[in-house]
């Protein structure tokens, strides 16, 4: 009778413990808990975005610790809360480097339970993207000097993560066009011309090749092309002026002379815009029948579709409408990220799915069918896909400029049909004025 009465506590124990199993693994993802802090962010509502945020528990749980900051300096950077932007945003970016090396007792919770269950370290993607909205941000404060600090930033944190990988896993995500048009960018701002050519010409390097995957149209933007073009000519490196002349001579109709005289006799305006958000992470998952037990595989997946926003650039009083340019389509490099992380994930998944066919069979062992039945089943309800993503970064950046004579000028910078900024530039010649506008 004892020994009776002491399996019946062990499994009733194995019941309770697979029932709290069964718990976890069903409870709301952290994409169906922030459903309305999209719904009030899409609708322009940051107070309602930033109090939903609070009210989905994110700001309490520790294994979501990167998401709120990343969500919530997302919010207050739409808000013009720009010292707990600029906080949150750093703070994310430790965070980040911190859980880039899992630790072990996150490693062992992943391989029992699942993924979803330890700290989210965030996509590669994500760790890089903290940068790029940094200089987004910066730019928008006027701050030069910050922005070329986190354009460059981006590169390096790219190198970083790449190098973490042997040559089988490593990302073709491994550059980043549109860092470098920021950091071009700012760098002529800053008439730091030469450091500018460098980074222009790089990142034209970058959208004609592994790049133009991850942009709208696959086209190397024609602004920066012009941009480039003028400070070769400005700088007379002439044997680079003849190769883009050759290259791009259907968008190059100025001689050099002439583009070289714009760089200091006009000025110019230009403006990041950024559209949309990510499309958020689903799961695909399917299962197997191996042995005694019924096998759950779950992987995270996102279904991007092709993405056409409204009318995004400027509209200067008395002028054609500027045109922007798609610089990166953030969908696309989640996707790409993802599927690069595929491979680990698998090998990951084979291992944390032995040790739990390991402990059905022993429970099957030790209590007979029942047991292994219940230890099966808690198997297959935490063997779930880590849905988790930073839902409010832009899905597309774009870039307008537009070369204007010295003067004053009424602008409409519109992103994806809504006007975000109306005001009047004093345009002065050698001077670019940065703007920034989102929907």
């Amino acid at each position: 009778m004892r020994i009776a009465y002491n399996k019946l506590r062990r499994l009733n124990f194995w019941a309770f413990l697979v029932a709290h199993l069964i718990f976890i693994g069903g409870c709301a993802s952290y994409s169906e808990k922030t459903v309305e802090m999209r719904s009030a962010y899409d609708r322009g509502e940051w107070d309602g975005a930033l109090k939903a945020l609070k009210e989905s528990g994110s700001m309490e749980s520790r294994t979501d610790r990167l998401l709120w900051r990343l969500e919530a300096a997302t919010i207050y950077d739409r808000m013009g809360e720009t010292s707990k932007t600029k906080k949150l945003f750093l703070e994310a970016d430790s965070i980040a480097d911190e859980l880039f090396t899992t630790s072990i007792a996150n490693t062992a919770t992943s391989f029992v339970i699942s993924d979803s269950s330890t700290d989210y370290e965030g996509e590669d993607y994500e760790k890089v993207a903290i940068h790029t909205m940094l200089a987004h941000h910066y730019i928008g404060q006027g701050k030069l000097d910050e922005a070329r600090i986190s354009a460059r930033k981006i590169g390096t944190k790219l190198t970083e993560i790449n190098q973490k990988y042997d040559d089988s896993h490593k990302n073709k995500y491994s550059d980043d066009a549109h860092g470098r048009y920021l950091s071009g960018i700012v760098y002529e701002a800053k008439q730091e011309w030469d450091n500018a050519i460098v980074e222009y010409w790089k990142a034209i390097s970058l959208y004609e090749g592994e790049f133009k995957q991850f942009v709208q149209g696959s086209m190397v933007p024609r602004s920066l092309v012009k941009a480039t073009y003028a400070l070769l000519a400005f700088r007379k490196r002439d044997d680079r002026v003849k190769i883009l002349k050759d290259k791009y001579s259907e968008i190059l109709k100025e001689s050099p002379e002439d583009a070289a005289k714009s760089v200091l006799s006009k000025g110019e305006i230009i403006t990041l815009h950024e559209i949309g958000r990510v499309t958020p992470k689903t799961k695909f998952e399917y299962l197997i029948p191996f042995g005694r037990q019924v096998v759950r595989f779950s992987f995270p997946k996102l279904d991007v579709k092709y993405f056409s926003p409204g009318q995004t650039g400027m509209q200067i009083e008395g002028k054609s409408f500027v045109e922007s340019e798609n610089t990166a389509y953030m969908d696309k490099i989640a996707q790409e990220t993802l599927d690069n992380r595929r491979t680990r994930m698998v090998a990951k998944s084979m291992t944390r799915l032995l040790v739990k066919g390991q402990i059905a069979d022993q429970a099957h062992q030790k209590f007979g069918p029942l047991g292994g039945l219940l230890a099966n089943a808690a198997t297959a309800a935490t063997e779930t896909a880590d849905t988790r993503s930073w839902t409010l970064l832009p899905k597309g950046l774009y870039v307008s400029r537009v070369q204007l004579s010295p003067g004053e000028y009424k602008i409409a910078v519109k992103t994806n049909g809504k006007i975000s900024q109306m005001k009047t530039i004093k345009v002065e010649a050698g001077k670019i004025d940065l703007l920034r506008g989102w929907d």
